[in-house]
């Protein structure tokens, strides 16, 4: 297909998502209507949270701002609705910080394992007035017209596999394991013994049928969504990465607003935020224990000797990207 056929095709999907999505009262009765997007699955993680903020933002504001809510990928993949938040074809998007690294690569330094403790070291951080300074700073340093709003969590990422259970780096030695694309995650899970194969999320399943790969690592939530614990029925808690995924948004869009509605709409996304991490820590409690019912053999594997492979890696990605800051910050809030 051409790239006018596409273009064509995309904006035909958004014009029917935005009357299949109006609310009661319709967009058109809106001062400000705002195209809010994300990858994954109704009542998902991200999804509680999106459809929280339509139905805040409505009532706080009296219908002057709605929210029209595209879920599980309708705009493309997280970096397409990145690029459409740029192209002005869509007002907010929420995007595993991985996945906004490929924008803003100063970000991969989260790709690294075991950057936090536990939820709480993680909400610490990402609450922190200056840690949020920090990110955008580096954000607008990239004059990509993007900001941050706000930050979802996306689930505390474990390993599964085909083979047996996972309770030391060692028992990973020969297992090829599905990472996501970009070197630090290679880098992690060679380091850990495992062969990191990167791939595509629509050919997980098949591949571990297959044997082409023997695991994976996602949120138990994940896991259980697409399945992937049919075909690898052990699930290690390994915990190795507490997923941060920034709400992504136009800064023309934002800045378009006027003062009372850019504060209500910041109370919102508070708020939002808020209520998004609750469920998500509930989503992945709700997954491990039907999993469980269903055979899922869960391990709790020894997550110390993950971690101190893992904190050298730490040292060297900050430097590299130069931000040494950023890390010292994250630790700062350990306890």
């Amino acid at each position: 297909m051409g790239m006018r056929g596409a273009f064509g095709v995309m904006v035909m999907l958004m014009a029917v998502a935005l009357l299949c999505s109006a609310g009661p009262s319709g967009a058109g009765s809106a001062e400000i209507t705002l195209r809010a997007g994300h990858d994954q699955p109704l009542k998902s993680m991200y999804d509680e949270g999106h459809t929280f903020f339509a139905r805040r933002i409505a009532e706080r504001t009296g219908g002057r701002i709605q929210a029209q809510v595209f879920p599980a990928a309708q705009l493309g993949s997280e970096p397409a609705m990145i690029d459409g938040i740029r192209m002005g074809s869509l007002d907010l998007t929420v995007a595993h910080i991985a996945n906004f690294a490929t924008v803003v690569p100063d970000l991969a330094l989260f790709s690294v394992s075991y950057l936090f403790k536990d939820k709480g070291h993680l909400e610490r951080t990402i609450d922190d007035p200056k840690f949020q300074q920090r990110v955008s700073q580096i954000v607008a340093s990239k004059n990509l017209g993007l900001i941050v709003v706000g930050y979802y969590t996306a689930g505390i990422r474990s390993l599964y596999n085909r083979k047996a259970p996972v309770n030391a780096p060692d028992d990973l030695r020969g297992m090829k394991i599905r990472v996501m694309a970009n070197p630090i995650e290679a880098k992690i899970w060679s380091t850990f013994g495992g062969i990191p194969t990167s791939m595509p999320t629509s050919e997980v399943y098949s591949a571990l049928q297959a044997g082409a790969i023997d695991g994976g690592e996602n949120s138990p939530s994940v896991i259980e969504s697409f399945k992937y614990n049919e075909p690898a029925p052990h699930v290690a808690l390994t915990e190795h990465q507490y997923s941060i995924a920034p709400l992504i948004m136009s800064e023309k869009r934002f800045n378009g607003m006027n003062p009372e509605l850019q504060k209500v709409f910041m109370d919102v996304i508070r708020e939002t935020c808020q209520y998004q991490r609750k469920r998500d820590a509930e989503l992945v409690a709700e997954s491990l224990e039907r999993m469980k019912v269903k055979g899922t053999k869960i391990t709790q594997p020894d997550k110390a000797k993950f971690a101190a492979l893992a904190t050298p890696i730490q040292e060297e990605v900050a430097k590299n990207l130069k931000v040494e800051d950023l890390l010292a910050l994250v630790r700062s809030h350990a306890r």
